[in-house]
């Protein structure tokens, strides 16, 4: 266990809410929860666990949680999360484990419906239902005893026994008035919004008297009853009907740093947590607005609504701005998760103030002594190259971007070779140059205060010839990180004659290893990727029958040969049809 993490897991608090294992690219490779979060991730450092657990821990390099207010929450907010990241060490909820609703249909007879698919009746949804204590389906069955809506799913020609036993008003057989439904509808309302004293009164009474008659099955069902009635009356905040995409912002203020908390939510579920601590150089509002405001210009994929804490002329401005409309909850479930979000925010700062404190004294005291070193006082935006062959084939490039110090990754870009006459990493380098910054004269964009090659003279000499082909060589200054015998970067490369050392001890050692680190991530990653796509697609063109519509279904849904090969028949059928499923296993045994 790294420091980091260590001091990270000290501060995480006793509560209920899900943590996300992180490996040390800040890849998700687990999501759990829990009851008591300190208590179960500490769990994992335990002696004599299995061997599933041993193997996840030796790939744990970072830790983040989110905080909930109750199992059902939990319950539901991991489902969400291992369908988003879909973790490797996670082996249930991946796909398709949907946690149930109960709804009450929009027809002219209304139903009472338990289902998993939030989309397939039309009606008024309650859920979903996570928790085990929930006895949701008992709950259900409660509901047909309790409210006599019908039970068929087509109206018959006669009665049945649910009208004899009063448990269905029979459409059958009577004209039944609008009226009568609506207020049943509206005591099912009132009943999930936890109005429902006289029925839990009756339930306590029946368990009572179950006991004395020594019925000791039956009262530990009115029991279970009891105890799922109270379980469903208290509100969720992960999941909520809608068709938007809605942000809520929650943040507090600890010794003038703001923390910041990002909750996002997709047709209801909350899918991403987004966090971020910043000192307070300016006023509360002044500096959450600036951050929102970057942050939005800088997101894709916008909502429709955020929810957030602040005065009305920020908010207008902010709608003004970023044509998302901001709104300051007073009441109701966005004011909740809003104090939810807040309450995660405190827990954030606590838990990553060392490691923020750290990483910002590190990277300011590497970022300037970089500076110092090649005499350039504005490196606002550097690029780092690197590139990835195997054997001379499948060759790519990669780019990644650092803007004030800090990697932005909507600025990477991904390169595939397109001259296959060049065979070496050299010429390779050459043609992603001329094409990246053709490009960025072409259509205007800022260009680099600095390109750093993942490599030595002759990587350095590479992109100075491509720069001076496009008139570049003299606007943009290049330098190589250069590796010893050891394979260890040892030094700068600034050209032929000059060569600067680096202390192995230094803080500008190890910010250099890290942006090597990163590129070289990216680099192996793209070429991994396209390296199997690539085997896969030669594979499958080997089979007679089979054209590139079914080949490009195969690739989308399972990557590589091993994952069809692992995959049932009957599975394929579903997305290639069952003819093209049997001739594929059958090449592929």
């Amino acid at each position: 266990m790294n420091d980091i993490l260590s001091f990270k897991l000290k501060k995480i608090p006793n509560l209920p809410g899900c943590y996300l294992w992180k490996d040390i690219h800040g890849n998700v490779i687990y999501v759990g929860k829990a009851k008591n979060l300190f208590k179960r991730t500490h769990q994992y450092f335990l002696p004599d666990r299995d061997i599933k657990t041993k193997k996840l821990v030796e790939n744990i390099a970072d830790v983040d949680f989110v905080v909930v207010t109750n199992e059902n929450e939990s319950l539901i907010l991991e489902n969400n999360l291992i369908k988003k990241y879909k973790p490797k060490y996670n082996v249930l909820l991946k796909e398709g484990s949907n946690y149930p609703y109960i709804v009450v249909t929009k027809e002219l007879h209304p139903r009472i419906i338990y289902t998993r698919n939030q989309n397939k009746y039309k009606g008024k949804y309650y859920g979903p239902f996570a928790s085990s204590n929930s006895h949701k389906y008992q709950i259900y069955d409660l509901l047909l005893k309790l409210f006599p809506l019908r039970k068929c799913h087509t109206i018959p020609n006669k009665k049945c026994i649910y009208y004899d036993m009063g448990q269905c008003l029979g459409p059958c057989i009577n004209s039944i008035d609008t009226k009568q439904y609506e207020k049943i509808v509206g005591e099912i309302d009132n009943f999930f919004k936890g109005d429902c004293k006289q029925l839990l009164n009756t339930l306590k009474q029946k368990e009572e008297q179950f006991v004395n008659e020594y019925k000791y099955e039956d009262a530990q069902k009115a029991l279970e009853l009891i105890n799922g009635i109270n379980e469903i009356s208290q509100n969720q905040n992960i999941n909520f009907k809608s068709n938007e995409l809605v942000d809520v912002i929650g943040y507090s203020v600890i010794d003038n740093i703001l923390v910041v908390v990002i909750f996002s939510y997709e047709n209801g579920k909350l899918l991403t947590k987004n966090q971020q601590m910043m000192e307070i150089n300016d006023e509360i509002n002044e500096t959450l607005e600036s951050y929102l405001t970057q942050y939005y210009l800088n997101n894709q994929n916008l909502p429709k609504k955020c929810y957030v804490s602040l005065p009305d002329d920020n908010l207008k401005l902010l709608s003004e701005t970023l044509s998302i409309n901001f709104l300051n909850p007073i009441k109701g479930k966005f004011k909740e998760i809003l104090i939810n979000a807040s309450n995660n925010a405190k827990e954030f700062y606590h838990a990553n103030y060392l490691v923020y404190k750290k990483h910002v004294a590190i990277y300011n005291e590497a970022f300037d002594e970089l500076k110092k070193k090649l005499n350039l006082f504005n490196l606002a935006l550097i690029h780092v190259f690197d590139i990835s062959n195997l054997f001379d084939t499948d060759k790519i490039g990669a780019m990644i971007a650092l803007e004030n110090g800090n990697f932005n990754k909507k600025l990477y870009r991904k390169f595939i070779i397109k001259n296959n006459s060049s065979t070496s990493d050299v010429a390779c380098m050459h043609e992603v140059i001329v094409r990246q910054y053709t490009r960025m004269l072409k259509e205007q964009e800022d260009l680099p205060n600095l390109i750093i090659a993942d490599g030595g003279i002759l990587q350095v000499n590479a992109i100075k010839n491509a720069l001076k082909e496009i008139n570049l060589d003299l606007i943009i200054p290049v330098i190589g990180l250069a590796k010893n015998n050891k394979h260890q970067t040892d030094k700068i490369i600034i050209n032929e004659e000059i060569k600067l050392d680096l202390d192995y001890k230094s803080s500008l050692y190890l910010y250099l290893l890290k942006i090597q680190d990163e590129v070289h991530r990216y680099a192996i990653t793209f070429f991994r990727n396209r390296k199997q796509t690539s085997l896969l697609r030669s594979k499958l063109n080997e089979i007679k029958g089979i054209g590139n519509i079914t080949i490009n279904k195969l690739i989308k849904y399972y990557e590589n040969i091993t994952n069809i090969k692992n995959a049932p028949e009957e599975e394929l059928a579903q997305y290639i049809g069952l003819k093209n499923a049997k001739l594929i296993k059958n090449e592929l045994k």
